[in-house]
């Protein structure tokens, strides 16, 4: 009976190309968790390429759970930035109501026409100017 050892360096190269793959989401991931959405899409990203990249193995390379913990603190960072916002629209504002009217506010003493007034761009134009 003869033995015939299988190949396996594509699966080592797909599961580090997919370790990478996930240190460079969880990175990206914890650079943009100031943009909150970004953060959450990239980290979520980066934890399912570092468990992929396994590949069936028990045991994650380096740059898979450098990954898998970037990817978890990107989602952290982003989850947090979100209740602060949130946090802030809330105490500040006492709402998007109350967020709304503050815009409103600066665009009227801005000079901005307002929402309810039509616009007429020839009576806000100096012709004299000219």
């Amino acid at each position: 009976m003869e033995y015939t050892e299988i190949n396996t360096s594509y699966i080592d190269k797909r599961s580090s190309s997919m370790a990478i793959a996930s240190l460079v989401l969880g990175i990206a991931g914890l650079v943009m968790s100031c943009c909150i959405y970004p953060a959450i899409i990239f980290g979520s990203l980066a934890i399912i390429l570092a468990l992929l990249s396994r590949g069936g193995e028990m045991t994650t390379n380096g740059y898979g759970k450098a990954g898998l913990i970037l990817g978890i603190i990107g989602i952290i960072c982003g989850i947090l930035f979100l209740a602060y916002g949130l946090f802030i629209l809330f105490v500040q504002f006492g709402g998007p109501e109350g967020y709304l009217e503050y815009i409103e506010e600066l665009l009227e003493k801005s000079g901005y026409p307002s929402n309810y007034d039509p616009y007429d761009f020839y009576k806000s134009y100096d012709f004299n100017s000219l």
